[in-house]
């Protein structure tokens, strides 16, 4: 009598099958048809669309295709690459979108500005458009544009992607960090071109005036 041994987790390797292209398998380690005794507890039958048999393993992800393939190898890839794709990607397919609206293609205009303080937004300036500002075939991605027209309640923008002139919402395009529109704690970056314009109306764009101290020491002498 053979010494008692625990039933292993998963298929052992020496039972595998060898010639599953031929049609009819045999066991490594048996010699006898495959699937044999031991392996047959971890297998499970079902059919392939072509009609051959095929061999499941209960405890892996592995199976056996019986006789030759039915398949190539780049339906292999798929098959195996919508398994591996998340069941609700974060962005939906480019083909869930609508067709763009055609739209002006302008040249790059000039970068005429630089940032210098809150609420110091003209034109040239890098904003980020957010979704829901264009139209619903451009996504839910935020598209880096510039500032061609400053208004209330839409500004002009030009987008980088492909050169196209909006109308966008100025309640939605925030600035871009990327431009260096930082101040020294740069949470101001996170308003949106909108408020920044009404801080601009209400006077409090301000910044601190440097005045010039001991005029009188750098005077001609009397």
């Amino acid at each position: 009598m053979a010494a008692w041994a625990p039933r292993p987790i998963y298929l052992p390797h020496s039972h595998l099958p060898h010639g599953i292209d031929s049609g009819s398998p045999t066991c490594r380690a048996c010699g006898t048809a495959w699937p044999c005794a031991i392996a047959g507890e971890y297998l499970t039958t079902c059919r392939c669309v072509c009609g051959a048999t095929t061999w499941a393993d209960t405890t892996t992800p592995r199976q056996w295709h019986g006789g030759p393939r039915c398949y190539t190898d780049a339906e292999a890839v798929t098959a195996q690459a919508a398994k591996l794709r998340p069941a609700h990607p974060h962005y939906p397919p480019s083909h869930y979108y609508p067709p763009k609206p055609a739209r002006p293609v302008r040249q790059r205009p000039p970068y005429r500005h630089t940032t210098t303080g809150p609420g110091d937004v003209n034109l040239g300036t890098w904003v980020y458009v957010r979704p829901g500002a264009l139209h619903p075939g451009w996504g839910d991605i935020h598209q880096l544009a510039m500032v061609t027209a400053l208004g209330a309640p839409k500004c002009e923008v030009w987008l980088i992607l492909d050169g196209t002139v909006h109308r966008a919402r100025a309640d939605l395009l925030i600035l871009s960090a990327s431009a260096g529109q930082y101040t020294s704690g740069g949470a101001w970056t996170r308003w949106t071109v909108a408020q920044h314009l009404a801080h601009r109306a209400a006077g409090q764009g301000g910044g601190p005036v440097v005045e010039a101290a001991q005029l009188d020491l750098f005077g001609e002498p009397a």
